[in-house]
């Protein structure tokens, strides 16, 4: 079997990279996107040279003027990025018959098994840099590799070695070499690792990859516990996980940057629950269920804590917000106000076969059916789904604000005391 071949595609600065293209008069500029008029806003993306004047993403905007007094602040623009991405995507199309978006513009190409009819991977990545460059003039660098660890890692080695700015050519690992290449490389340059895992190694004073590759994977998961298995694995470049096109992708994430900071819970709960009703139809529509939710935090120091709770198949949007405030409370243990929300569902499994709107209840026995409660006080399972799928049919032809909720009650009301 011929090893895989998956490309890693990442136009450099690609935000402020696609305004420059519709306002010329912003290359060579120092740019960041950020909301403006925000109190305490953040750096979301920046150009190279905001990046060589010392500023980075997650920066807050005073920080960065200070650093760079003729930054350009432009506010963000999610529809001339997802135009932007759309275009990028057709043409990667015409290459990989699997692409896995990852963000605005990055994705990921299974190309494993068409060198008879495209030819050597490196020469299809010089070409795909060629085509987007004349097509769209965007210039994207191009990781190739045999996982998709080791082609994001080629590109962050490759931009270190030049100066962030990106090569013209194409970077790959040759298949049999991923251990050899992560090897010299430091932990900061290691895709996908969360923040505090870093800064776990950092402690033990483990500076590169390969130091982390040599321990025995007993000891890394009497530290880490059961991830020391998959952290062992990754430094010696195995990555087993497979490049899924949007309707399989293995996890729905949502995430939202406050206009100003704040630990107020009558801001941060409607928000969970906008998050988790957005997932919620997300995940229907697919026809999937989440076996769990991860709720993150961002706070005013640019530190990060995530909590997960499981969920039972087929949740509904009541029962997703309950486990969000219950991941988000166990999360929660600082006292310092809170920047940015996320919310992830994952271990997504094709739900069971779901209720179609009307099919099983009539309307003579829709307010009887739908007022059944279970022992724990939730609506009964068998009406529910139909009820869910009608809400969102009605937000998917009226708009999400159309209708608004309010909490289920955790138990069946007492009755009326009478007098004898």
């Amino acid at each position: 079997m011929p090893p895989r071949s998956v490309f890693f595609v990442d136009p450099p600065a690609f935000c402020t990279t696609v305004e420059a293209l519709v306002a010329p008069a912003l290359r060579s500029r120092p740019a960041v996107v950020a909301p403006p008029g925000a109190d305490r806003a953040v750096v979301l993306a920046l150009s190279a040279e905001a990046r060589l004047a010392g500023i980075e993403r997650g920066m807050a905007v005073r920080q960065a003027r200070k650093l760079c007094p003729d930054l350009l602040l432009l506010p963000p623009n999610p529809r001339l990025y997802a135009r932007a991405s759309q275009a990028l995507h057709e043409i990667l199309r015409a290459y990989a018959p699997v692409i896995e978006p990852r963000g605005y513009g990055h994705a990921f190409l299974d190309l494993t098994g068409t060198g008879r009819l495209f030819g050597p991977a490196v020469d299809v990545a010089a070409r795909v840099q060629r085509e987007v460059r004349e097509r769209i003039r965007l210039p994207v660098s191009v990781g190739v590799a045999t996982n998709k660890l080791v082609s994001q890692a080629v590109i962050q080695a490759g931009r270190r070695a030049d100066g962030q700015r990106g090569s013209g050519s194409p970077w790959q690992v040759l298949a049999g070499y991923e251990s050899g290449f992560l090897a010299p490389l430091s932990i900061q340059l290691w895709p996908e690792v969360p923040e505090r895992i870093l800064e776990r190694l950092d402690d033990y004073q483990l500076d590169l990859i390969g130091e982390v590759a040599a321990i025995p994977e007993t000891a890394l998961c009497a530290v880490f516990g059961g991830i020391g298995r998959t952290l062992r694995a990754r430094a010696r470049g195995i990555d087993p996980r497979p490049v899924l096109p949007p309707e399989r992708q293995a996890e729905f994430h949502l995430e939202h940057t406050l206009a100003t900071d704040t630990n107020d819970l009558g801001v941060l709960h409607p928000l969970l629950r906008l998050l988790t009703e957005r997932l919620g139809r997300r995940l229907r529509q697919g026809g999937l269920a989440a076996g769990r939710l991860r709720v993150e935090a961002t706070y005013a120091d640019h530190t990060a804590v995530a909590r997960a709770v499981p969920l039972r198949a087929a949740a509904l949007d009541a029962e997703l917000w309950d486990a969000a405030r219950r991941a988000f409370t166990l999360a929660n243990a600082k006292r310092l106000a809170v920047r940015v929300v996320g919310v992830t569902v994952d271990k997504l499994e094709e739900a069971d076969a779901q209720l179609e709107l009307w099919n099983s209840v009539t309307l003579s026995s829709w307010p009887l059916r739908f007022a059944q409660r279970d022992n724990a006080g939730m609506p009964h399972r068998n009406g529910a789904p139909a009820l869910q799928h009608a809400l969102d049919r009605i937000r998917t032809r009226y708009g999400t604000r159309v209708l608004t909720s309010a909490p289920l009650p955790r138990h069946p009301p007492a009755p009326p005391h009478r007098p004898r």
